[in-house]
């Protein structure tokens, strides 16, 4: 077993709540299932609805789009969660965390041309180590593609262009503590534990959140971890 270890930063970046319709303010930090959509763009994984999925199985997509899953997470990079066993860990390495206005343009419907001007509150020159725990050949094929993506890596969204540095594989957890930690509850500032559901066709859930990941940061320091790692995937039963 290895750690795949990189240090992940930008200009700025926007970490939707995936439970907010209009997702206009940043958590402070990527949650699992962020994490695993970068590596999954960077190892190739297309969308189902993208154009880089090639021949697009049109029926498939639109009965998923009636039983609430209308946007896919690639069956690749799921079936990569699950066999690779995906455990990731990330901390906050910025400093003190700012925020700032972004002003974007969209439409209130798509058949009307009105334009709605949003303002977003984006993180501001956010930096973050991550830490994904994989086999040695997986690992040193995910630091590859990490180094030349097979697509373009963003930090949440198109328009916050990720930095990807510092590439190494590891043998043990690097030392400095200060990793965001699950909780169920919280006061304050946190990013919703959100990952990946397996079993998304069955259950047409895309993600779940589950608790929130707590990001440390200097005015809100961190428990001592003797393990960060979390389990960035899960299967779902509806109840």
């Amino acid at each position: 077993m290895a750690f795949l270890f990189f240090n992940l930063s930008g200009d700025m970046a926007m970490w939707r709540n995936p439970y907010e319709s209009m997702g206009s303010f940043s958590s402070l930090g990527p949650a699992p299932s962020n994490i695993a959509g970068l590596l999954g763009a960077a190892l190739g994984f297309p969308s189902p609805r993208s154009l880089a999925a090639g021949q697009q199985d049109s029926k498939k997509l639109k009965d998923q789009m009636k039983k609430g899953l209308p946007w896919p997470v690639s069956p690749e990079l799921l079936k990569w969660e699950h066999d690779n066993d995906y455990h990731v860990a990330c901390r906050w390495t910025g400093g003190t965390p700012y925020r700032m206005p972004w002003n974007v343009n969209g439409v209130k419907e798509i058949s009307k041309g009105d334009n709605l001007r949003l303002q977003q509150q984006v993180i501001e020159k956010p930096s973050y180590d991550v830490l994904v725990k994989l086999n040695r050949e997986e690992a040193d094929r995910s630091a590859t593609a990490l180094k030349n993506p097979a697509f373009p890596l963003f930090l949440g969204a198109s328009f916050c262009r990720a930095i990807v540095k510092n590439i190494d594989i590891m043998e043990n957890i690097p030392d400095g503590g200060n990793w965001a930690m699950h909780k169920q509850y919280v006061f304050g500032e946190a990013t919703p534990f959100t990952r990946h559901v397996i079993n998304a066709e069955e259950t047409f859930e895309r993600v779940v959140s589950d608790g929130y990941w707590v990001y440390p940061e200097p005015s809100n320091p961190g428990e001592i971890l003797e393990d960060p790692l979390v389990k960035g995937y899960c299967f779902f039963e509806k109840k």
